[in-house]
């Protein structure tokens, strides 16, 4: 019997550069500089980081692999270690729509260390890593029925370091033996959704080091021989989906079109650094402010009415009103509403220390209520309503996209923005010159001979 982890392997085996389509090689590229910029400016901004560089600049093992922010070189896994704990940090990188995952956040960095440790990577065999990771992160995800956080598993950070295994081994060559044994080695990893319900736990912030760390360590560990391989690892009685999902799946869907349809191309910049469950909210808020002129001091009630992913923001109450933690307010309705209700914006200033206890954004924090809407599909899981009560009337409307997705893009030129904003506060200084020539270099990776080119300039 051919099951879904054989299908997904001879995918990826048989997968070439020449089989993508256009747009889907652009839209990976502009996921290369979107993360480009969020890891820059986390090496200044995310503090939860700072402690990942000390470590691994003080243990760096073999120096060929760069590390964001600093001038020294480290060894390929601890590189991972450390640029994935800022890949995340922030909250502020790419997304997919209805997959609930970051689907290139740790299998960049995975990939950026081996193929600068490797030498000879183009940018096409490099871009088409980063297609299958993530195509293939999104297609684990939308295989689950369900937001598997209410079990306890913290989902992104799994999905995407599996995914990294795909990305990272393609670019390495294993064979199909070697990918199981990686898949299994990679099954190893797991992540707490408890940090949920932490006020003051870094955990969700800094995850995606621990992913694309255990990624590339599964690939290499496979390439040296160790025979780990599962039996059906993904859909076996014991395997990923049963132990992750309690086997609510809908297998069909990992393999939908698979090599047709690529799940990548459906992927979501972020112009706010926030949980992009909040996005649509903030979204409507805004509009409902700007076209009713409403002031802060009429607001009565925000009430948010949406999908069951509403509850990781929300809940529970005593976190999420009143978060202790920068990581913590990122994924905090309440907090994140009411900062853009007072300031009018939301930036990555919005969530420093010294921001969490305003008064005047906890007042209207406060304010914020959420309804969960249980005949919401996950396929609709940014659709909400927003209602916000005034002293002087009720005021409504209804999101379906928010900012940044495919229905609903953000420019090339508020990309190209973010770009140079977060380039700003890098702890490394970089000259406009030097800048441009990473953006041109991302902008055209696929013509280079060797991606180290590129990451030289980083």
């Amino acid at each position: 019997m051919i099951t879904i982890s054989d299908k997904l392997v001879t995918y990826v085996l048989e997968a070439s550069f020449e089989k993508l389509p256009a747009h889907v090689i652009e839209v990976q590229k502009q996921s290369v500089l979107d993360l480009f910029s969020v890891m820059m400016a986390a090496t200044s901004q995310g503090k939860e980081a700072e402690a990942f560089i000390r470590y691994v600049e003080e243990n760096p093992g073999e120096p060929t692999a760069t590390l964001f922010g600093s001038e020294h070189k480290v060894s390929p896994v601890k590189a991972a270690l450390a640029n994935g704990a800022l890949v995340h940090v922030l909250d502020y990188e790419d997304s997919h729509e209805i997959a609930m995952v970051h689907p290139n956040s740790a299998s960049t960095v995975a990939c950026m260390a081996l193929a600068e440790k490797t030498g000879g990577i183009s940018g096409k065999d490099f871009l088409l890593a980063l297609v299958l990771a993530s195509d293939i992160c999104c297609r684990l995800d939308l295989g689950s029925n369900e937001d598997l956080l209410k079990y306890g598993w913290n989902m992104p950070p799994v999905h995407g370091s599996m995914g990294a295994v795909f990305g990272v081994g393609k670019m390495l060559g294993l064979d199909y033996g070697q990918f199981m044994d990686a898949i299994a080695l990679n099954m190893s990893f797991t992540s707490s959704g408890q940090a949920a319900h932490s006020k003051e736990s870094s955990m969700r912030t800094i995850r995606e080091g621990f992913a694309a760390q255990s990624a590339l360590q599964s690939v290499l560990l496979a390439q040296k021989g160790v025979h780990a391989r599962f039996d059906e690892p993904l859909e076996g009685k014991l395997g990923y989906y049963h132990m992750y999902a309690r086997d609510n799946v809908t297998l069909e869907k990992v393999t939908d079109r698979l090599g047709e349809v690529y799940q990548s191309e459906f992927i979501s910049f972020k112009p706010w650094p926030c949980c992009r469950a909040t996005h649509t909210s903030v979204e409507g808020v805004m509009k409902l402010i700007k076209e009713h002129e409403i002031q802060e001091h009429e607001i009565e009630e925000i009430h948010i009415a949406m999908h069951e992913v509403g509850r990781m923001v929300m809940e529970p109450a005593e976190v999420k009103y009143r978060p202790k933690a920068p990581g913590i307010a990122k994924f905090s309705m309440p907090f994140i509403l009411g900062t853009m209700v007072h300031d009018g914006e939301l930036t990555l200033a919005s969530f420093q220390s010294e921001c969490l206890e305003r008064p005047e954004v906890l007042d209207i924090a406060d304010k914020v209520t959420c309804e969960i809407l249980p005949h919401l599909t996950k396929e609709q899981n940014k659709y909400t309503d927003i209602t916000i009560r005034t002293s002087r009337g009720t005021y409504m409307t209804h999101m379906d996209f928010p900012l940044g997705c495919m229905e609903n893009p953000m420019s090339e030129e508020q990309r190209k923005e973010k770009f140079y904003q977060c380039a700003a506060m890098s702890v490394k200084r970089y000259s406009r010159e030097r800048l441009d020539r990473i953006y041109e270099a991302v902008m055209h990776l696929e013509e280079l001979k060797d991606v180290r080119e590129l990451i030289a300039l980083i």
